[in-house]
């Protein structure tokens, strides 16, 4: 009887630590799941770069909205564009256009009134041109207004005598086109040219055809290239403008008399951008334009009427290309928008 209660009792012993390792056992083996989380706990915080682009635009905003002066939006760039990612420059380029846009109508209505004062007008005229404003004595006042819309990126023009202030492009190419985006550089680097040496004044061309060809070709490869790009549309409505002088912007000097022929010259140069540019939309427009003049002989217009006009009405072919031509500068960009 004793030995069998011994062994019931080893038994249970066995039994006892055989359920203990078992627990012990399932205890190591459970894995915890960490709790699913919602979409919106999943979704990614904005990288640091992406906050830093959003703060400095913000930043540029605000010093906008306070700035009393145009110097101190072009001191925010020239401190923080160098600074900035492309895309962010590119950002802070086009809050700088919107700025001028907005300022430089009341700061040339001032401006205005300024020059009504007495010895104003005067003190202006010593300055000389290009503009020195250190011509100016005994105004320390005016002298020190002046230098500061130049530091601001403002070029100082006139039109018929009277003095108003522009966005120098030149100034803006030299200080930015090392930050932003290729886009942005083709179109700096166009209205730089453009601002240094207007292609057009008081209604004539003030550089020669073949330069004005040139022009049209460095529009066109920006179109070419970004035709998407942030300034396609102004570029496109520049190409226009080039173009429509290119061919027909004609005075008395493109015109032979009596035949009413188109001078040799400016034919030559239509000429020599198609065999120099042959797979240009431009040349192709150009040479469709020769055909038009061919046929009529090199004759461009009808006599004028005598004693009204040395010259007449457009030849019908020639008319015809002239008005034609809007239509066939959006048939070769058919991808960039029009500008409004």
């Amino acid at each position: 009887m004793k030995e069998y209660l011994v062994k019931q009792a080893a038994i249970c012993t066995l039994l006892a630590v055989s359920l203990l390792a078992g627990c012990g056992a399932r205890e190591q083996n459970v894995q915890v799941k960490e709790p699913v989380q919602p979409d919106s706990a999943r979704t990614a915080s904005p990288s640091p770069g992406a906050a830093a682009s959003d703060n400095v635009i913000a930043k540029l905003q605000l010093k906008i909205a306070q700035a009393k002066e145009a110097r101190e939006v072009t001191a925010f760039l020239d401190e923080n564009m160098p600074k900035a990612d492309k895309a962010t420059a590119d950002q802070m380029f086009i809050e700088l256009q919107k700025f001028y846009d907005t300022h430089l109508p009341g700061l040339n209505a001032g401006f205005t009134e300024m020059m009504g004062q007495p010895g104003t007008a005067d003190k202006m005229r010593e300055i000389g041109y290009p503009a020195d404003f250190n011509k100016i004595v005994n105004d320390d006042t005016l002298k020190q207004w002046l230098k500061n819309q130049a530091a601001a990126k403002l070029q100082l023009s006139d039109k018929e005598g009277s003095y108003f202030w522009k966005v120098d492009y030149d100034a803006l190419n030299k200080s930015y086109a090392p930050y932003v985006s290729d886009d942005l550089k083709a179109y700096l680097a166009i209205q730089s040219l453009e601002n240094k040496t207007p292609f057009r004044s008081d209604a004539s061309l003030k550089i020669s055809r073949d330069e004005l060809g040139e022009r049209i070709l460095a529009a066109e490869k920006a179109l070419t290239v970004y035709p998407k790009g942030l300034k396609a549309e102004e570029i496109k409505a520049l190409y226009s403008e080039y173009l429509h002088e290119y061919i027909h912007g004609y005075r008395y000097e493109a015109i032979e008399e009596p035949g009413m022929k188109l001078i040799p010259l400016v034919k030559r140069s239509y000429e020599k951008l198609v065999k120099n540019n042959p797979d240009t939309k431009t040349a192709g427009i150009v040479k469709e334009y020769l055909t038009v003049i061919n046929a009529n002989r090199d004759v461009i217009y009808s006599p004028g009427k005598k004693g009204e006009s040395i010259i007449g009405d457009p030849k019908p072919g020639i008319d015809a290309f002239w008005k034609g031509l809007d239509a066939r500068i959006a048939a070769a960009f058919p991808d960039v928008k029009t500008a409004k």
